[in-house]
């Protein structure tokens, strides 16, 4: 059977994914969801992104394009070109959502694998609150990079956690942390994530990829986290990395 590429632009989780059974269970029974499969990674990168309208329009719905100030999306190529000494990468996942959640983290350094990371179980958590956590995690490593002197970039498939701390939460904090709609869900975690973010933003880069698009640091990321919900690990611990990356690559994925 030929191997398909599957992109959902709304569902439980976006992005592309790489077998039926994955994608199924951002779909089914999500109100709304919209998805198609491709046949090739290039077809599915394209039409995730909007960057080509013919295959828009053949998809089943037309994806809500995101309009987030300053927000790009990097892709797999961009990532590994990126002239960064330290890259991290981070990810949460979350079974069901709300439920049992976990952050992960992978760094790497010089463009090898370094450090693998998970923890922060939370049995009564949201994918929010595990993303969020793993993007503070990686704002305390990259403290400690910087302190180095090792020039730093975190890599988060969630733009509601980048734009939290880096976009919003300037805002919130003006406004004594209110904002007109009502409250600001997950308000702990962001305060503390702004805080040091503040700090060193002058010398870190917190950027977006896609989850589930081939990008390395972020499919071992996703694996952390969900190891995390399977070990129900509470601290934040590391993982012994491999000599092969296939052994984490083929854990369980978010």
């Amino acid at each position: 059977m030929a191997k398909k590429y599957y992109v959902v632009w709304q569902g439980r989780e976006t992005g592309i994914f790489l077998d039926w059974d994955t994608c199924k269970k951002q779909i089914d029974k999500f109100a709304g969801a919209k998805y198609k499969s491709f046949k090739t990674r290039e077809e599915a990168e394209s039409a995730f992104s909007g960057n080509s309208s013919a295959f828009m329009g053949k998809a089943k719905a037309k994806p809500k394009k995101f309009t987030g100030k300053g927000l790009k999306t990097y892709a797999a190529e961009e990532v590994d070109n990126l002239p960064v000494h330290t890259k991290i990468f981070t990810d949460g996942g979350c079974e069901p959502n709300p439920g049992k959640a976990g952050s992960g983290v992978a760094v790497y350094r010089d463009g090898k694998l370094s450090e693998l990371w998970f923890g922060l179980f939370n049995p009564n958590g949201t994918n929010n609150t595990a993303e969020l956590n793993a993007l503070h995690q990686a704002l305390l490593m990259a403290e400690k990079e910087i302190a180095k002197k090792n020039s730093v970039a975190i890599f988060c498939d969630s733009k509601y956690s980048i734009q939290c701390v880096t976009q919003w939460a300037v805002n919130w904090q003006k406004k004594g942390w209110i904002k007109p709609g009502g409250e600001i869900k997950n308000l702990e975690i962001i305060k503390e994530a702004f805080a040091l973010y503040t700090t060193i933003k002058k010398s870190v880069k917190v950027l977006h990829v896609n989850g589930h698009v081939g990008v390395e640091g972020n499919e071992l990321a996703d694996r952390m986290s969900i190891h995390c919900i399977d070990t129900k690990e509470v601290k934040f611990a590391p993982y012994k990395v491999p000599s092969s990356l296939k052994t984490i690559l083929a854990m369980r994925t978010g």
